[in-house]
């Protein structure tokens, strides 16, 4: 197993990094010679909380790459995502000419924890530039940040990427739709008092109706129902394919550049679909819809949704949002 890296420019990476770092203390990088994966899920209920899945070229991000290994050229690593998120800033702030190195070192084994137990770590992934002082001495810089190699069964399966059976709706969502999350966060305070806000729900409704219609329905039997919607018109599409996987959505997008959905019929129209999520769950995708170019809501009824987010205009980094849907309010 080897992994050898080098680079000019962590921008990209520091910036999709900053994006999910919120969410979850440890991401996963998965790296081949062709594609730098970036997952976050937990482990422990990886079907009921939220999975990003973030996907970018390889060699858009780094000018010197090595990835070799057993399993089809493919090394999936555990890492805390804020350790090597200030690596990162440190290197930015260096300024270095030299770039920026990445190599992975294996630990001896001591015969202690194996790698599925607890939170050992069998190796560290290596940072080191340098830099030149006030006295123009050079000065090297080495940081190690401790990492668990994934390499068993049970920890692949935990890494497959969510499909969903059957799409419903598509909307690409405007780029002033993140104020939607700012009027949720208003109605989050207004709620502080409340000791069950982690498990607060939310419905989510869409349809083709007026334009393309999104609400989002906030309620307390007896107590409030708030229904807070996007009034302005939306970019709508019913998917050919009912199933989705991240991998068709190139075709989608190059489709949304043409123009909207053609002529539905009425009864289309005024299909409603929805889904119940946990509202700390929506909330949690607030940056990732503020910073990204481009942002298209998928839905699957009563089942779950999809927030599929390109960083910039070249459609170059994804970002994709996976939601469960829960059964009803408790």
């Amino acid at each position: 197993m080897k992994l050898k890296l080098h680079t000019l420019n962590t921008e990209t990476l520091k910036t999709t990094l900053s994006l999910i770092s919120p969410i979850r203390k440890f991401v996963i990088l998965r790296f081949s010679p062709s594609q730098l994966q970036i997952i976050s899920v937990n482990g422990q209920s990886i079907s009921s909380e939220p999975q990003v899945w973030c996907k970018l070229q390889i060699g858009n991000l780094f000018d010197q790459i090595e990835v070799q290994s057993l399993r089809d050229n493919t090394i999936s690593l555990e890492i805390n995502v804020e350790l090597l998120l200030q690596t990162l800033r440190n290197f930015d702030k260096a300024n270095s000419d030299s770039g920026l190195n990445i190599i992975l070192q294996k630990k001896e084994s001591t015969g202690q924890q194996g790698i599925t137990q607890g939170n050992s770590r069998t190796a560290s992934l290596a940072l080191y530039y340098s830099d030149t002082n006030i006295n123009t001495n050079t000065v090297n810089h080495t940081f190690r940040i401790p990492v668990k190699i994934l390499k068993n069964t049970h920890e692949a399966i935990l890494l497959r990427e969510p499909e969903l059976e059957n799409v419903d709706l598509m909307m690409k969502l405007p780029n002033e739709f993140v104020n939607t999350y700012k009027r949720l966060d208003k109605f989050k305070k207004s709620e502080s008092s409340s000791n069950n806000n982690s498990n607060d729900l939310m419905t989510i409704r869409s349809s083709r109706r007026n334009g393309g219609y999104l609400a989002f329905v906030l309620q307390e039997e007896g107590i409030y129902k708030v229904t807070i919607s996007w009034n302005k018109e939306l970019v709508i599409q019913k998917p050919v394919n009912s199933n989705f996987n991240s991998d068709s959505m190139q075709n989608v997008l190059e489709e949304y550049t043409l123009q909207n959905e053609g002529h539905t019929n009425a009864e289309e129209t005024e299909v409603e679909n929805e889904i119940t999520v946990r509202l700390k769950d929506w909330r949690m995708a607030s940056k990732i819809v503020a910073t990204c170019h481009t942002v298209i809501f998928l839905i699957s009824h009563g089942d779950s949704c999809v927030l599929h987010c390109y960083l910039d205009e070249t459609n170059e980094v994804e970002i994709i949002y996976y939601v469960s849907g829960v059964r009803s309010y408790d």
